[in-house]
């Protein structure tokens, strides 16, 4: 892994238990590629050391959609299938 630095209000990092800030950023990036569609889920628990289901859950706990459809993709499979 690659250590980086960044400059945070110390009354922000006292508020942090020892670890939690480093564990939180790591969390916060993972997630935050997820969501952009650069990093898939599988990746992103590895990166963790999570299982996926366990990534999945985070995923979740922080609105995070397992899946992310174009709407016309949705509404093509659902035409498909006659639910439209």
């Amino acid at each position: 892994m690659k250590a980086i630095s960044i400059e945070l209000p110390e009354e922000v990092v006292r508020l942090y238990e020892k670890g939690e800030l480093e564990s939180s950023v790591r969390k916060w990036s993972v997630l935050e590629l997820v969501r952009k569609g650069k990093l898939s889920s599988g990746k992103a628990a590895e990166i963790l050391g999570m299982t996926r289901w366990e990534f999945m859950e985070l995923m979740s706990s922080h609105d995070i959609p397992m899946a992310n459809f174009p709407a016309e993709e949705l509404e093509r499979q659902a035409k498909e299938r006659g639910l439209i």
